[in-house]
Formats: C-alpha cells, sequence, structure tokens
C-alpha cells in the first residue's frame, strides 16, 4: 500500500493540510487530530483508497508554535 504524504500548516485558526503527491486533496480544521481525519476522508473519497497510510510533515512555522 502507498504511502501518501501529508504537509500541515497553521494558518490564522485553522491547520491545512495538502497531500503532496495529490495536490488537489486538501483540508482544514482547528485541530491537527481534525485535521489528520479530514484528509484521510478527502484521500479515501477522491482516490478511492481505504485506510490510506500517511506521513505528516508539519510546516516549520508550526513545529515552532508547538
Amino acid at each position: 500500500m502507498k504511502t501518501f504524504t501529508i504537509e500541515i500548516e497553521k494558518d490564522g485558526k485553522f491547520y491545512i493540510a495538502q497531500c503532496r503527491e495529490h495536490s488537489n486533496c486538501f483540508t482544514q480544521a482547528k485541530t491537527i487530530e481534525e485535521t489528520i481525519h479530514n484528509i484521510k476522508e478527502v484521500l479515501e473519497l477522491m482516490l478511492e483508497i481505504r485506510h490510506p497510510r500517511i506521513k505528516v510533515i508539519l510546516k516549520d512555522k508550526l513545529v515552532n508554535i508547538l
């Protein structure tokens, strides 16, 4: 099974996630956990993949905040 790389960054009140391999797969939410859940749903719906494996990369600004 392929692993998808997801970049997450903070923009104001929201966390934004985008898949590196498929730039049209993106989402946002108020927590990192919800954002990860949402991007998995996007991958499942758009690519018809059940339970996609993801590797999460936090952008530099977000890492500094955490």
